[in-house]
């Protein structure tokens, strides 16, 4: 069993790698478009090419929002799940503190507790 989770692991290891690389990659590819479009002369350009440049800025602009927007919403789920996570372990506390003096007082017992009205078949 150990072997085929080990083996389990190393998939989703490289599956992760891999859709690391190819985000990274269309991550700078876009980044690098928009760079680029944000390089041309405006001034240079015919008027119809400056609408279309306008046009594109403001479609680029609706998706910097758009991506923002899911950014923010993406980061307050996180730091919910991050609360929520702290909120339940601080919940469980007071049942761990209750396990260990459980296991502290059996712990005790069994070492220490030798009672005489006990009978010897028992001890």
């Amino acid at each position: 069993m150990q072997p085929f989770l080990n083996q389990l692991g190393q998939i989703a290891q490289q599956l992760s790698n891999v859709i690391w690389q190819v985000l990274q990659f269309i991550w700078n590819w876009s980044f690098g478009q928009v760079a680029r479009m944000f390089s041309m002369p405006f001034n240079a350009l015919p008027l119809w090419k400056q609408i279309i440049y306008v046009l594109v800025i403001a479609a680029l602009a609706y998706f910097f929002y758009k991506i923002a927007k899911d950014l923010l919403k993406a980061t307050q789920s996180i730091l919910g799940a991050i609360v929520s996570l702290i909120s339940a372990l601080i919940s469980m506390l007071p049942q761990i503190v209750w396990v260990g003096l459980i296991a502290f007082g059996g712990a005790w017992v069994i070492t220490t507790l030798n009672p005489s009205w006990i009978p010897i078949a028992l001890r």
